[in-house]
């Protein structure tokens, strides 16, 4: 399964799942457990808490793009290093990197079921 986990994953981050309720829904799995270590603390999230997170991101900038650097991946998991740029409202012709992150996906029924993240701002 790993080329199919790797594979999945990196559609994730290619898709519009972080800006539409439908495209989040095809990719993530009913039962999600996100465990984020943050420069803010940690912070555990459900499918609807990490969609409302999401949401709430997307309603302060103008775009969101994910730079993925590295994937790899071993059965069902699937280990990505990126970084999350972003254009804000305020000057949408500049964008910025606002944070670094790497993040364990496992899948499970061919959704992302459990994330392990760390991440730290880019400011």
């Amino acid at each position: 399964m790993s080329a199919a986990a790797k594979k999945l994953v990196q559609s994730f981050f290619e898709s519009d799942s972080f800006s539409k309720k439908e495209v989040y829904e095809q990719f993530v799995h009913p039962d999600l457990e996100v465990y984020w270590h943050s420069s803010t603390g940690y912070n555990v999230y459900d499918f609807a808490s990490y969609w409302e997170l999401i949401e709430s991101a997307s309603l302060s900038y103008e775009s969101i793009r994910y730079d993925v650097s590295h994937i790899l991946s071993e059965k069902d998991e699937v280990a990505v290093r990126y970084t999350l740029y972003s254009r804000t409202i305020e000057n949408p012709g500049e964008e910025v990197p606002i944070g670094y992150f790497i993040s364990i996906w496992e899948v499970k029924d061919g959704k992302l079921a459990t994330c392990h993240q760390t991440s730290y701002p880019a400011i």
